[in-house]
């Protein structure tokens, strides 16, 4: 029997508590939501999350605890600086839809976000000592906050909406290719890897590659004068664009205001969807369930692996242990915040999975 209604019976504002209130606009971080009530989530029932912005939903599956009354979620990323409402959904194998509990969370802008909108920005007119001053400006000064910096200016720029011309090399359509100092060229400068590999699989990325500044450094001799062998590697042997998700997603698009992203940090299957007068939630939750229980659809993504899991090796061989399990499918290189790619995966600070003990 299908239900086509959702029903609204006893959704409670302060019904549920988030374990944090405040995400990047790039989202990719892990949420708790305790729910303040006694009786526990009904174990034949799955628990939907929909985050609902001015312009777009999320909607993504939730952990349980054993004891039903803790859920964990993956954020996504979103595209604006605005508070989104977080509603848990009940969705049983028989019965309708029900709302349980709602709250709201707040998108914000962090260094990340901030600095990944000065560098596209700014791309046309970087300098070589542009990475003396972001070092110091954002206090970059040891390994590990560089590192963590490196992850979270990637997906901040996936999740960013270009200029339609706009390309790594910073140039204007028709302009005669000068020496130039590229973003590229910072990104080694800083050893930001995964950066790197998003700039790569951008417009102009490749051909950036072999393109010097004004010193004559192309980033390849950048990054053998800094002997950092898994950067040399990646600029020898760089990704395919169309085979590599960003920041470690993979999105399929179901129809033209419907995308399905995967992450493959933490296996979450999330459905994006642009608001519409004539939209039908009950319709994307059921394509969501479909696509969660679809082996054949999971299985062609998971048996993949996508080129950007060598990152996180030759990371442990040089510098020092990791555990990202990258894999890939085809992704589409589009123009806008919603039709380009929308970045899915965890970030450094998560919260841990709700536990047996709820």
């Amino acid at each position: 029997m299908q239900f086509n209604r959702i029903y609204h019976v006893s959704a409670d504002a302060e019904g549920m508590k988030l374990s944090r209130r405040e995400v990047p606009l790039y989202g990719q971080v892990k949420v708790n939501a305790v729910l303040q009530t006694p009786e526990p989530v009904p174990e034949d029932a799955d628990v939907y999350i929909v985050l609902r912005g001015s312009t777009l939903d999320h909607i993504t599956v939730a952990q349980r605890s054993s004891q039903g009354c803790t859920l964990g979620f993956v954020v996504p990323g979103h595209n604006l600086l605005e508070t989104v409402s977080v509603t848990a959904y009940l969705y049983p194998e028989e019965g309708p839809i029900s709302c349980l509990h709602k709250t709201t969370l707040e998108y914000i802008q962090d260094d990340a976000q901030e600095l990944s909108e000065f560098l596209v920005t700014h791309c046309h007119c970087l300098s070589t000592s542009g990475s003396h001053d972001i070092l110091s400006r954002f206090s970059l000064g040891d390994e590990a906050t560089r590192r963590k910096m490196d992850k979270s200016i990637a997906r901040a720029m996936a999740n960013l909406d270009y200029p339609y011309t706009w390309n790594v090399l910073g140039s204007q359509p028709g302009e005669v290719l000068q020496p130039r100092e590229s973003l590229l060229h910072l990104a080694v400068r800083l050893g930001f890897l995964h950066l790197s590999e998003l700039l790569l699989c951008q417009p102009g990325g490749l051909m950036a590659v072999t393109m010097p500044n004004e010193e004559g450094d192309t980033p390849l001799k950048l990054a053998q004068q800094s002997r950092q062998c898994a950067l040399m590697e990646m600029l020898t042997n760089p990704p395919n664009p169309l085979v590599t998700p960003l920041a470690g997603v993979s999105q399929v698009w179901a129809d033209s205001s419907r995308l399905l992203r995967f992450c493959h940090e933490s296996n979450a299957l999330t459905l994006t969807v642009r608001q519409a007068p004539e939209q039908n939630q009950v319709a994307d939750f059921l394509l969501l369930r479909k696509s969660l229980r679809d082996n054949n659809f999971l299985r062609e993504i998971k048996a993949l692996k996508r080129s950007g899991s060598k990152i996180e090796s030759k990371q442990e061989d040089s510098e020092g242990s990791t555990d990202d399990k990258g894999l890939y499918k085809d992704h589409v290189l589009v123009d806008s915040v919603f039709e380009e790619q929308l970045i899915l995966s965890l970030g450094e600070e998560e919260e841990p999975w709700p536990s047996d003990s709820g």
